[in-house]
């Protein structure tokens, strides 16, 4: 996946026409989308004539709750600005793929996994298809382990394979992860596991090819949970604050962490894996 490239102009156009639209009619999906199921499926990005240094970014997105404001936001106003930003930074070639993230205990589609796309069209296409559940347990915590699982074990990246550059992996929500995952679950929903996997092992698994980012929206649920202290002890300077949910915020920081990840990855990729130019 990930053909065709990004316009800026075009994705405003339609931003700008979603805006007269509710939540409701344009994440119009009731139930999970049969093509956002990921078990026994693997999710590529992958070099082409057309994108020759492919660099893939995960965004996954918490649709439980009050959080369906996040991927409104995102879509009324700001991934078009977020993607002319990192295409100016340096980013030309970025596949993003959109998930959404639930809650194992209760939710029926605790992960929702996209394509990894370039085309505004097509990038669009996968973020409208998520689900806004609007589930979640109350019980401390949100399945955000589950997009590392699928990054871990379910992705194909040729940044990565070919030339040592790991990907940009964002997850944004406003609760703490759940300390772990059972091996039933796993296995529901991917197709495999056995046994218990916690999260903290989860997370070193996925850094050796990703790196791992978290947005904490601090809302009442930080401050009833302490979502953001748990967050940093999981991963320290990559634990980022946003102190709400309107799109200029969330946007910003989307930007610049993935200008960073970026930026850092191709600067320390290994010896002889070069950046393609294209002629």
């Amino acid at each position: 996946m990930g053909g065709g490239f990004y316009s800026f102009d075009r994705a405003c156009a339609r931003s700008v026409s979603y805006r007269s639209q509710s939540r409701e009619e344009i994440f119009s999906n009731q139930a999970i989308d049969p093509l956002m199921v990921i078990k026994g499926k693997v999710r590529e990005s992958c070099d082409s004539e057309e994108h020759p240094n492919s660099y893939p970014i995960i965004i996954g997105l918490d649709v439980t709750g009050s959080m369906g404001q996040v991927p409104e936001n995102l879509i009324k106003e700001a991934f078009p600005e977020i993607m002319k930003t990192i295409m100016e930074k340096g980013v030309e070639h970025a596949q993003i793929c959109f998930l959404g993230i639930g809650d194992h205990y209760t939710d029926d589609a605790p992960i929702q996994v996209g394509q990894f796309e370039t085309s505004d069209e097509l990038t669009e296409k996968w973020l409208k298809a998520i689900y806004i559940e609007g589930g979640g347990g109350g019980n401390n915590g949100e399945s955000y382990q589950l997009a590392w699982y699928f990054a871990a074990f379910h992705t194909k990246i040729d940044s990565f394979e070919k030339r040592g550059i790991k990907g940009t992996l964002i997850t944004i929500g406003d609760e703490p992860c759940h300390g772990s995952v059972s091996g039933k679950v796993l296995k529901q929903l991917f197709g495999e596991g056995e046994g218990e996997v916690l999260t903290s092992k989860l997370l070193t698994e996925v850094q050796k090819k990703w790196n791992v980012y978290h947005i904490n929206v601090n809302d009442w649920a930080n401050e009833e949970y302490g979502s953001t202290r748990k967050w940093r002890d999981l991963l320290g300077d990559h634990l980022l604050a946003s102190e709400s949910m309107e799109s200029k915020e969330i946007g910003a920081i989307l930007s610049s962490i993935i200008v960073k990840s970026y930026q850092q990855a191709v600067k320390s990729r290994p010896v002889g894996g070069n950046i393609q130019h294209q002629l």
